[in-house]
Formats: structure tokens, C-alpha cells, sequence
């Protein structure tokens, strides 16, 4: 499936990641360089996007590439969600408890994995790959749901303070769009499945 509308793609691709990467290390400890360097990251998918879009349009790339841009842009979109969640974290001082850190690192870590699938997905066409991809991204909003339960009942029995709050809910709303988009990408890449015969 690499053809030279992919390899201008991939670029993008290795920006989101890269993006997303920063942006969880910056979560894990607190690093204003990382974030700056992220959103730095950002402003290229967004210039990105409007070229390689006009580029896969008017040279009539295959029809599962041409709008993969606009899916990374939606990315980093909810990546810069996530860049301005820290920055008032880290400006509020507000800590989450060890439960909550270990979840949203889990969500950042799996976020991460599928993005690097879908990445991959689109270099090779591998069906097995889009079928992980389809499978782990339902997995991770219901993980996602699970955890947003389980953060309600915290903050019902006073174990997490409602300033902590609103910025665990807005990170896990964050990751839940990074994977949406991530699905609709692998959605539109992987080839057709054939249904079985009778």
C-alpha cells in the first residue's frame, strides 16, 4: 500500500505521534520545554493538512488516503486539548491520585499504541493489523467509561477534589478523540473484507 501519496503522509503520522508522546511525558513529569515542543508539533499537522489534502485531491490518490490528513489534524486538535489541560494543571498545582494517574497513563500508553497501528496499517495494508485496531479502540472506551465511573465514586466519597476533577474527565474526553480518529483511520485504510460464502 506505500505509494508516494502514503510516504507524504507519513511525515504527519510521526508529528502526532511524536506530539502525543511529548504530551504524555509532560503529564508523567511535568515538563514546560515538552509542552512548548508539542504544540510546536501542532501548528505543523494544521499547516500540513490543508497541503496534503489539496495534494491528495488533485492528484486523485487512492480514495483511503485522501482524507487521513484531516484525521491527524482532528488529532492534534485533541492532543492541544490535552497541552492546555497540563498547562492549567500545572499552573494550579493540582495533583490527581495515585489510581487516577495510573488509569490516564494506561488510556496514554494505549492511545499511543493504536496510533503507532494505524501508522503502520497504512504503510502495509494489513487486514489482522486493521482488525486490532477496530477491536482495541472499542476496548478503550469502555476502559475509558470503566474509569470515569470509578472517578465519579472518588469524587463522591471525597477521595478526589472536584478541581481535580473536571482536568481527569477533560484528559480522558481528550484520549477518547485521539482514538476515535485513530479508528476512522484505520477505518478508511484497511481494504475491503470480503464477506464469507455460504
Amino acid at each position: 500500500m506505500a505509494s508516494v501519496s502514503g510516504d507524504a503522509i507519513r511525515p504527519m503520522f510521526q508529528d502526532a505521534l511524536e506530539m502525543l508522546r511529548l504530551t504524555w511525558a509532560s503529564f508523567r513529569r511535568p515538563d514546560v520545554s515538552a509542552l512548548e515542543k508539542a504544540a510546536t508539533l501542532g501548528e505543523s499537522i494544521h499547516t500540513r493538512e490543508k497541503e496534503l489534502t489539496r495534494l491528495l485531491l488533485a492528484q486523485s490518490a487512492p480514495e483511503q488516503l485522501r482524507f487521513v490528513p484531516g484525521h491527524l489534524e482532528r488529532i492534534g486538535d485533541a492532543i492541544e486539548g490535552l497541552l492546555r489541560c497540563l498547562h492549567t494543571m500545572q499552573a494550579e498545582g493540582t495533583l490527581f491520585t495515585d489510581r487516577g494517574v495510573r488509569e490516564v497513563n494506561r488510556l496514554f500508553g494505549k492511545a499511543v499504541e493504536l496510533l503507532e497501528c494505524a501508522r503502520d496499517l497504512m504503510l502495509t495494508g494489513n487486514r489482522v493489523l486493521a482488525a486490532h485496531v477496530a477491536g482495541e479502540s472499542g476496548r478503550f472506551q469502555e476502559l475509558a467509561d470503566e474509569f470515569a465511573r470509578a472517578h465519579e465514586e472518588r469524587l463522591i466519597e471525597g477521595v478526589c477534589m472536584p478541581r481535580a476533577s473536571s482536568a481527569y474527565l477533560a484528559i480522558l474526553d481528550y484520549l477518547r478523540e485521539v482514538v476515535r480518529h485513530t479508528h476512522r483511520i484505520a477505518e478508511r485504510l484497511a481494504p475491503a473484507v470480503e464477506p464469507a460464502g455460504p
